[in-house]
């Protein structure tokens, strides 16, 4: 029973990383530049979505710092 048992659980273990390996994100932001104004961010962000280099983009203000991220 015992050996059942731990055979059992090894069987669930390599069952869920093989479930969870194979998952990817469906869309995953990237980080595209770090701006100083929010201006220049929303600007940039603007030409991407215009020029087809992504199909949108957010600006995060943190530590003094504007990051632009984006859909590829």
């Amino acid at each position: 029973m015992r050996k059942m048992r731990a055979l059992a659980v090894a069987g669930a273990l390599v069952g869920g990383l093989v479930v969870a390996g194979s998952t990817t994100p469906a869309h995953a932001d990237t980080l595209r530049n770090v701006y100083y104004s929010s201006s220049d961010c929303y600007r940039y962000g603007d030409y991407g979505v215009q020029n087809g280099l992504w199909t949108w983009y957010h600006c995060d203000y943190q530590y003094n710092f504007w990051f632009l991220y984006s859909v590829p």
